[in-house]
């Protein structure tokens, strides 16, 4: 599997599956759902996170749209879950949807699978779209370290 394109799986039309191989182990590969300035390289411009169940998951992704959930599941270095949704968006409202990642042992690096679920019509499009430009991303940042 490439470390440059996901591969991105619609499953129905409220979920989503993509996977992303990354040039890192699971271990390292987990800090960047749960480390703000880690999560930061790859995707938005500010985050503030509470890594535990009932926490918060904050993203400013793109400087103008904001990413507003809570962490679900946070168990190392295999599995995180958290609810997922826009700031003031009454399409995809803040936690609305749920996001988890499983992380995989792949020889030397790991493959990240990204399953976003709860999504409403139409969204799901434009969901992918995101993270077919944020998870090469991911795989970049770090498979730097």
């Amino acid at each position: 599997m490439s470390e440059q394109q996901p591969v991105t799986e619609t499953v129905a039309d409220d979920a989503l599956v993509m996977t992303q191989r990354v040039g890192a182990p699971p271990e390292a590969v987990f800090e960047f759902f749960v480390d703000p300035e880690k999560l930061m390289r790859w995707m938005g411009t500010k985050a503030e996170l509470d890594p535990r169940p009932g926490g918060r998951f904050w993203v400013n992704v793109n400087g103008t749209d904001i990413a507003v959930g809570e962490y679900l599941t946070v168990e190392r270095p295999g599995r995180v879950a958290f609810t997922w949704g826009w700031d003031a968006s009454t399409a995809v409202p803040a936690g609305s949807s749920t996001v988890t990642i499983t992380l995989t042992a792949d020889g030397d690096g790991t493959v990240v699978e990204l399953r976003h679920e709860g999504l409403p019509g139409g969204a799901g499009d434009q969901h992918a779209e995101g993270w077919n430009h944020f998870l090469p991303l991911l795989a970049a940042a770090a498979g730097r370290g």
